[in-house]
């Protein structure tokens, strides 16, 4: 099993300095839906600090509803707000190839797995700006699909701290099972995935899922905590003692 972990960061919940030494990845917002200037310059340091690979994070611009509401917006709209998002971000870095990856964050991550059209503007702009950026998201859905074809590499991605539908969509947040509460529960949402390419949704059923890296989020309650509680099932299980 490889524990690749990456957390969304710089999104106001000041958990990033105590992360960031025990993730892989990290997921700088890139003012769309949360954080400032001076929020991504002091993580962009930590994460070189930390050798933590550099991500963006870029969202639908709404910080109103940090990003996590569908928008009508025009197209020309969004690739306007998203050039202009991942253009600031990158224009902190010493070169265009410290931005590791990049993952769209909340209703435009889910939009862009269902929704072809999107995904052709989103790619489109990501091929201009960084293309040899990577790409995180959901396996094999429509942004997967359209970004493999024009060249983008991905990498597939998984949740350990939220529910999947039968459908292997994350259950909505104000639905009963959006969210996992302890650091067990997503250890074991980790080894089922890693192992066994599958992971149980909120009824019961198990269908397939892949991954080369495992998300947690840092506005998740506890986060710190129960990244803790993971790493110490995981040594744990390294060490070829009884797994939790």
């Amino acid at each position: 099993m490889i524990l690749e972990l990456n957390v969304d960061m710089g999104e106001g919940f000041a958990v990033e300095k105590e992360l960031l030494p025990l993730i892989q990845s990290c997921n700088i917002s890139c003012g769309g839906h949360a954080g400032s200037l001076t929020d991504r310059k002091e993580l962009i340091k930590l994460a070189r600090i930390n050798q933590v690979k550099i991500g963006a994070h870029p969202s639908y611009p709404d910080p109103k509803n940090f990003g996590r509401v569908s928008l009508n917006i025009s197209h020309k709209d969004l690739i306007t707000s998203i050039k202009k998002q991942l253009s600031e971000l990158m224009f902190l870095l010493d070169h265009p190839e410290e931005l590791h990856h990049i993952k769209l964050h909340g209703a435009l991550y889910n939009d862009c797995a269902t929704d072809f059209v999107l995904s052709e503007v989103i790619v489109a702009v990501i091929k201009e700006l960084a293309p040899k950026a990577k790409l995180f998201t959901l396996p094999h859905c429509a942004l997967h699909q359209v970004a493999e074809n024009n060249g983008i590499t991905v990498w597939k991605e998984a949740f350990l701290d939220r529910g999947y539908t039968d459908e292997g969509k994350l259950q909505p947040r104000n639905l009963t099972g959006a969210l996992l509460n302890n650091g067990k529960e997503m250890f074991q949402q980790f080894t089922s995935i890693a192992l066994h390419n599958k992971v149980q949704t909120i009824n019961g059923n198990w269908i397939p899922m892949e991954a080369e890296t495992y998300c947690l989020h840092g506005d998740h309650p506890n986060v710190l905590k129960h990244l803790n509680e993971i790493l110490f099932y995981f040594n744990k299980w390294q060490k070829n003692e009884q797994q939790p």
